[in-house]
C-alpha cells in the first residue's frame, strides 16, 4: 500500500500528497503507537480529540495525516502528506480493510446486535462452532479469543482498525468463522464499515444509550444498518442466515425492511426455534429445543428465560447454517460462563451473591424476576445508574429494582463527569413511588463498596444479594480518577473476612 491508493479508497474535500509513490508502513488513530511511515488518522472522541495529537504524530514519524477538522492542518512547510475528510473514522475504516486485504472477505462473519444479550448470545454461538468442528474467533465486550489466544476488549465494538487486524489474524491462522458483539455505537460510528458481515442474530430492541442516539428511531436505525451490510455484501453470501426474536416486533420488523429471508427464535409458541418445559435453578437452565430440524433436551450453565433465549438464538443460526442439532445442544452446554453474567461468589456463606452485568431497566428485570423465581428468603439488590448516561431510564431502574427486592441501596456505577448524587435522584424516585405500593427498605451509598459491605452484612441464611450493572468491570470511573473496583472481588474479599 502507498499513499496513493488512499486516494482512491476514501473521498476527501482537499489533500497534499508529497511523496505519493511512499510505501505506507502501518496505520494508527493513537499518537502513541505512530511509527515511521505511519498514516495517523486524527479521530473526535467522547473524552479527547486525536486532532490535538496531530504534532506528536509527526514528529514520532508520520508520513500522512488523515484529518476532519481544517483547523488542524500541517503547515505547508511541513514535509507530512495529508488528508482532509468529511469523517476520519469511517476514512480509517475503509483505510484499514484495503490495508490487511480485506480479510473479511474470506471469513464468515455472524454478527451479534440487539439491547441485551449480544455477548452471552456470542459466547453460545463460538462454542457451538467450535464443537461443530468449525474454528471460529469470538469478537465481544469481555475478551476477543482467536485460537489459543485470549485477550481484552476495549469497546463492545473496537475500532476497525482493530478488528480488521483481529480478521487478518484470523485467516492467517486458518480460522474461517468469526462471531462479533455488533454495538448501535459501533454501528453509527462506523466502526465496522467495510466488514463483510455474512449472518446476524437480532436479541432484541428496547431503547438504550438515547443519551448517545437522541430518540430510539435512530438507535433503531443504526442497529439496521447490520442487517443492511449483510443484504450490500457480494462475498461469502452463502448461505447469509438471519436469526430474530419471534417475542420482538421490532427485530422481526428489521429483518422484513431489510428484505432478508430471516428465522425466528424464542418463547413465543409462533417462534421456528423455540423451548418447552424451562426449568431453572442457580446453577441454569433445562429446557427442550424444538426447531425445523428437530427436537433435542438442551440444556445451559445460566438459567432464566432471558439467557435461553440467547441460546435460542446462537441455535438458530447454528442451525440455519446446516450444523447438526446434537452439535449445537452440546455446544451449547459446554459454553463458558460469560466473565461478570449471573456469576456467583462462593466462600462458605449460607446466603446467595451473584454479580451481573444488568446495566438498563430491561436486564434489571430480567435477572431480578429469575432471582424471586429460585429464591427463598430476602432480596437485596446494589445497583446504581451509570453518568453522563441516559437520564430517562433511571426512574425504571429504581421501580423494576424495588418492585423485586426487599432491600435496595442505591449507588454509584461510574459517575464519570457527573456527581455521584446527581447520578442517584431519578432511580431513588423510582424507589420511593414503589415503596408507596409495597414495602421495600432503601438506602444510598454512594460507596460503591461500602454498599456492598452492608448488604452483605444485612443478609441472612436463604437471601440472595444481587450485584448489579457492573458485571466484570474492574474499574469505578470518575471526573478526574479512575478506582480499581471489581463487585466480585469486593464481595469475596468482605466473606473472608478483609473487612478493608
Amino acid at each position: 500500500m502507498i499513499l496513493k491508493t488512499l486516494t482512491e479508497i476514501f473521498g476527501f474535500r482537499s489533500s497534499s500528497v508529497k511523496e505519493a509513490g511512499k510505501k505506507v508502513s502501518g496505520l494508527a488513530s493513537d499518537s502513541r503507537k505512530v511509527r515511521p511511515g505511519y498514516v495517523f488518522f486524527a479521530i473526535p472522541g467522547t473524552n479527547t480529540d486525536g486532532h490535538r495529537f496531530i504534532v506528536q504524530a509527526v514528529e514520532r514519524g508520520a508520513s500522512c495525516i488523515v484529518l476532519q477538522d481544517s483547523a488542524y492542518l500541517p503547515p505547508r512547510e511541513t514535509q507530512v502528506s495529508w488528508f482532509l475528510v468529511d469523517n476520519s473514522r469511517r476514512a480509517l475504516a475503509r483505510a484499514a480493510g484495503f490495508f490487511f486485504q480485506n480479510p473479511s472477505r474470506k471469513i464468515r462473519i455472524i454478527g451479534v446486535t440487539g439491547t441485551n444479550g449480544k455477548t452471552t448470545t456470542c459466547f453460545f454461538l463460538h462454542s457451538i462452532l467450535e464443537e461443530a468442528g468449525l474454528p471460529s474467533g469470538l469478537l465481544t465486550t469481555v475478551k476477543n479469543v482467536i485460537g489459543n489466544e485470549e485477550f481484552e476488549a476495549v469497546n463492545t465494538t473496537e475500532e476497525s482498525l482493530n478488528i480488521h487486524e483481529h480478521l487478518q489474524t484470523m485467516e492467517e491462522k486458518d480460522i474461517k468463522h468469526a462471531v462479533m458483539e455488533v454495538s448501535s455505537h459501533g454501528l453509527a460510528l462506523g466502526r465496522v464499515e467495510g466488514i463483510h458481515f455474512n449472518s446476524a442474530v437480532v436479541t432484541n430492541i428496547v431503547p438504550e444509550h438515547l443519551e448517545f442516539h437522541g430518540n430510539f428511531e435512530h438507535y433503531l436505525n443504526s442497529k439496521q444498518l447490520l442487517l443492511e451490510m449483510i443484504g450490500a455484501n457480494k462475498h461469502n453470501v452463502s448461505p447469509r442466515v438471519i436469526a430474530v426474536s419471534q417475542d420482538d416486533p421490532h427485530t422481526i420488523s428489521m429483518a422484513q425492511k431489510a428484505g432478508l429471508s430471516y428465522i425466528t427464535f424464542g418463547l413465543s409458541r409462533n417462534a421456528e426455534v423455540k423451548a418447552d418445559n424451562i426449568h431453572n435453578s442457580v446453577e441454569g437452565s433445562t429446557f427442550f429445543l424444538r426447531s425445523p430440524w428437530g427436537d433435542i433436551p438442551a440444556k445451559i450453565t445460566l438459567p432464566g428465560s432471558h439467557n435461553v433465549c440467547n441460546a435460542l438464538g446462537a441455535a438458530a443460526v447454528a442451525l440455519a447454517l446446516g450444523i447438526d442439532i446434537k452439535a449445537v445442544g452440546y455446544g451449547m452446554s459446554k459454553a463458558h460462563r460469560v466473565p461478570g453474567r449471573w456469576e456467583r461468589v462462593l466462600c462458605g456463606q449460607s446466603f446467595e451473591v451473584l454479580v451481573d452485568f444488568a446495566h438498563n431497566w430491561h436486564g434489571l428485570e430480567s435477572t431480578l424476576t429469575l432471582i424471586r423465581e429460585i429464591s427463598h428468603g430476602k432480596v437485596i439488590t446494589v445497583f446504581g445508574c451509570g453518568g453522563e448516561r441516559d437520564v430517562r431510564k433511571r426512574p425504571l431502574m429504581g421501580e423494576v429494582a424495588a418492585r423485586y427486592s426487599d432491600v435496595c441501596i442505591l449507588t454509584t456505577d461510574n459517575p464519570r463527569h457527573e456527581k455521584p448524587s446527581e447520578t442517584v435522584k431519578g432511580a431513588l424516585e423510582g424507589i420511593e413511588r414503589i415503596s408507596r405500593e409495597k414495602t421495600v427498605q432503601h438506602m444510598v451509598l454512594l460507596d460503591r463498596t461500602e454498599a456492598i459491605h452492608t448488604a452483605l452484612s444485612l443478609a441472612e441464611s436463604g437471601d440472595v444479594v444481587f450485584l448489579a450493572g457492573k458485571g466484570p468491570e474492574r474499574l469505578q470511573i470518575y471526573a478526574d480518577t479512575v478506582v480499581p473496583h471489581n463487585d466480585a472481588e469486593v464481595a469475596r474479599r468482605y466473606l473472608k473476612g478483609d473487612k478493608e
